[in-house]
């Protein structure tokens, strides 16, 4: 993109070819990492990802049917964003129909949920949904969390246009599916945005800048690693004994062949609420600061490597 706007490197945002999908992602779970060590950019599309979250459990956990639908039909509106050329169209969720698809995926695997009906929930924010719920992961989560912070995205590229002239030139004005935080509603707004011209096709198209701290290769947070770590890790911990004073315990490999423990995405539901009704303790929220405790962010090279 530098190359097509003759921006001259380094910039504060990914550097994406802008005719083709890019194999990055935008991770939620970057961002919380961020906000929490005070970006103030990080700071407000965080808040937006946790508003979103925090109205639909309202909505759904509430006893009015009215209310119930309003939280399903947020998750309908879900429709892919092509401006940020990030992530693999493939495993998207583009077309007519497709978004509310996706949503209804979502509203099953959630509203009977004990990590949400609990008097507190224990599954309250977007980056926990691959965790627990099928066939949502990468390419998904990054539409979902794109869609979301819309705004805070266009911001920073606006930002971007006044620091690099030859973006705020190609700039063109558009109508934009927005998050209302205010309202809790999904609506439209007029946007201005880089523009972008591509051999083959007629028309110009948006172009949506994304900061290099909001992306990675994969979701850091995933079912499979979650199971591996903290489920595992709490079975372990149960089937413990103690011979002559000394703890034997079975190992993951073991554990891994056992049927009772292979099917991940249930047992990461059933065994994250028994722990926590049981003991009082929240594996999930152990996982997420694992998670941070242990965050790299990208390196400008890998970030290259990755868009080669």
């Amino acid at each position: 993109m530098t190359g097509h706007f003759s921006i001259a490197a380094p910039v504060d945002f990914v550097d994406v070819h802008v005719d083709r999908d890019n194999r990055l992602y935008v991770d939620p779970s970057a961002i919380r990492f961020w906000a929490k060590n005070r970006d103030a950019w990080a700071s407000e599309a965080y808040a937006s990802i946790c508003e979103f979250f925090d109205r639909f459990l309202e909505r759904m956990l509430s006893s009015s049917t009215a209310q119930n639908q309003s939280a399903r039909e947020m998750l309908w509106q879900f429709h892919e964003p092509r401006e940020t050329r990030l992530g693999m169209s493939a495993e998207g969720f583009d077309g007519s129909g497709a978004g509310e698809e996706i949503g209804d995926a979502i509203w099953t695997s959630l509203k009977d949920n004990p990590l949400c009906t609990l008097r507190v929930p224990i599954l309250k924010r977007l980056e926990d949904i691959p965790l627990f719920v099928p066939e949502i992961a990468n390419d998904r989560v990054s539409d979902l969390t794109t869609r979301l912070i819309f705004r805070d995205l266009a911001k920073f590229t606006n930002d971007q246009m006044e620091k690099h002239p030859s973006l705020k030139a190609s700039a063109g004005e558009a109508e934009f599916q927005v998050w209302e935080a205010t309202s809790g509603s999904w609506g439209k707004e007029e946007i201005t945005l880089p523009h972008v011209k591509i051999p083959g096709d007629e028309k110009r198209r948006p172009l949506l800048l994304v900061p290099k701290i909001a992306v990675h290769r994969n979701l850091r947070m995933s079912h499979g690693k979650y199971w591996e770590g903290e489920i595992l890790g709490s079975i372990q911990d149960d089937l413990t004994a103690y011979i002559n004073g000394k703890p034997v315990a079975p190992t993951k490999k073991d554990l891994k062949r056992r049927d009772a423990y292979r099917h991940k995405r249930p047992l990461n539901v059933e065994r994250t609420h028994e722990i926590w009704t049981r003991d009082n303790f929240n594996l999930l929220e152990a996982y997420r600061e694992r998670v941070d405790s242990t965050y790299e962010p990208l390196s400008d090279d890998e970030i290259e490597e990755r868009l080669a």
